[in-house]
């Protein structure tokens, strides 16, 4: 053992016997708990940072994710109830490629693997109990799949076919899905891409046959005979949610700028007429003609006739004149015009989807003004801010007055002004604290390192050294400098010593003279009656 270390060793031991027993028992537990921190610290630090390998898997899939883990000796941990498993960060995606690779992760229920092993013998009637267990799983895995929909259940009923019945029964299907977020409803998409699903895939299968709902009661798909859900279709219902949520997106970025983000609620209902007409109109103007033909003739007469005079009575005997010649001439013309009526003819077809009636309610915030008591008291909009939002909404939606639109603009409070909360002291530096825990801890390690562990063993290395060459030094110079620079050396000590010894004759004289207080006073005043007290600096 080195002689510096064996000397730090040996004060080491006589400063401990000097202390009292209170005093070791503290640094003992100083000592234990200063390596405890040292070593939790370390662990810490070194501890494996844990990430996410799979979540929301099923029961079956667990156990046989664990198991291999289990095989391989990879320390894992089980979250949200066994449904999610965490490993070290560093093997996740090696593990998530082995788990692939072995097909560990199969789905919830039964699927086409049942038909992996054939057992010898099996009836036909076995045979189809398994296939129908088969799809049932199959289709279970892929509704599962879904974003919003946490398990499901699918139930067939595929009936028994025959060559002796001329009418065959439909199979029908029953869904029933497990929603990660129960308080919200399926969107009616995703109920409709569910359905086809499910048509496409079971042979023989009308969408009339299905029925889907969800684990809290609620019917999510139950169509009626027409195809229409609650009297209209899916692609109507769509249709009228895009246009409702088009007007209310179109009234909230109208107002945004004006009132501030969360101080808007808009909410339309747009009534739609989705009846398909054809209107064929004829119209006349009778102002308007054109000649569309004409005929035109013409016809003249010219000849002379020779007449007999006399009575016409044949009774008349009597003597008469004689008769002449006379010249007859005749001119005829006949004109025929056609005319032909402005007509305009009108085939209409109505749009199918169109706005037969808009109902509009926009709830705004008001305006929030401090009182003498610190507490923020609401103030309602005026009249003709009210009134201005609402030109402004009505202008925004298309409103129509002959249509029936109505708009309806309230000012009411939205529970209180959006106040910015002033960080305190404490939060700052827990804030502070937390973005530099670990660059910080690091460099206490460090530091407790370099000042426990290297600090000794760099002194202990340098000391006899340095004793070395002291000694090696003093032996250059002459006899007489040698002997001087001992004594020196002696004196010094020897001083040092001396001031030790009065400082704890001061202590041991402080406490005598508390505990003696009227005997320390006396002996003052005698020192000071005669003056031959003791003298500062005697020594």
């Amino acid at each position: 053992m080195a002689p510096a270390l064996a000397d730090v060793i040996q004060k080491a031991k006589g400063f401990w016997e000097r202390i009292s027993i209170s005093q070791r028992i503290f640094i003992a537990g100083l000592a234990v708990a200063v390596v405890a921190v040292f070593f939790g610290l370390v662990f810490w630090m070194n501890r494996p940072d844990y990430r996410v390998l799979y979540s929301n898997l099923s029961p079956e899939d667990a156990s046989r994710v664990v198991k291999l883990l289990q095989a391989d000796k990879v320390a894992y941990k089980l979250e949200s109830g066994g449904s999610s498993i965490t490993v070290p960060a560093d093997k996740v995606y090696d593990l998530r490629l082995k788990v692939a690779g072995e097909g560990n992760l199969v789905g919830q229920g039964i699927g086409f693997e049942i038909f992996d092993q054939v057992k010898v013998g099996q009836t036909d009637f076995v045979q189809k109990i398994n296939y129908q267990r088969a799809l049932q799983g199959e289709l279970s895995r892929t509704i599962s799949e879904f974003p919003n929909v946490e398990s499901a259940r699918v139930h067939l009923v595929i009936p028994h076919r025959s060559l002796f019945i001329e009418e065959q029964q439909k199979p029908s299907v029953s869904v029933v899905l497990k929603l990660r977020d129960s308080s919200k409803k399926l969107e009616s998409k995703d109920v409709q891409a569910i359905v086809n699903l499910v048509v496409m895939a079971v042979e023989g299968l009308d969408k009339y046959k299905v029925s889907i709902a969800d684990t809290t009661g609620k019917i999510l798909y139950a169509p009626d005979e027409d195809g229409s859900i609650t009297g209209m279709t899916t692609t109507q219902l769509d249709h009228k949610l895009r246009m409702q949520q088009t007007l209310e997106r179109r009234i909230e970025e109208l107002l945004y700028p004006v009132l501030g983000a969360g101080k808007i609620i808009a909410k339309v209902n747009a009534d739609l007429d989705f009846s398909q007409r054809t209107i064929r109109k004829e119209l006349y103007d009778p102002e308007k003609t054109v000649v569309r033909s004409e005929q035109r003739s013409e016809e003249s007469q010219r000849g002379r006739s020779n007449l007999e005079a006399g009575s016409p009575d044949a009774n008349f005997r009597g003597d008469s004149p004689t008769g002449g010649a006379s010249t007859q001439e005749g001119n005829r013309e006949t004109r025929t015009t056609n005319y032909e009526i402005n007509k305009e003819e009108q085939n209409i077809v109505a749009q199918v989807g169109d706005i037969s009636r808009l109902t509009v309610a926009v709830i705004v915030d008001g305006t929030y003004e401090k009182g003498a008591d610190g507490q923020w008291a609401f103030v309602p909009r005026k009249a003709e801010d009210v009134e201005r939002i609402r030109q402004l909404v009505a202008n925004a939606v298309g409103y129509d007055r002959a249509r029936g639109d109505t708009i309806e603009v309230s000012s009411i409070s939205f529970g209180g002004p959006d106040v910015p909360q002033e960080s305190s002291l404490p939060q700052l530096v827990m804030d502070y604290a937390l973005r530099l825990g670990k660059p910080l801890l690091n460099a206490l390690l460090v530091f407790l390192f370099l000042v426990l562990v290297v600090r000794p063993v760099v002194l202990a290395m340098i000391r006899p050294r340095v004793e070395g060459e002291m000694i090696e030094g003093l032996e250059g110079l002459p006899e007489g400098e040698e002997r001087l620079a001992l004594i020196e050396g002696d004196e010094e000590v020897d001083a040092l010593d001396a001031l030790k010894k009065i400082e704890d004759i001061k202590a041991h004289a402080l406490q005598m003279a508390e505990q003696n207080m009227d005997q320390a006073v006396s002996i003052i005043r005698s020192w000071l009656k005669h003056g031959d007290g003791p003298k500062v600096g005697a020594a």
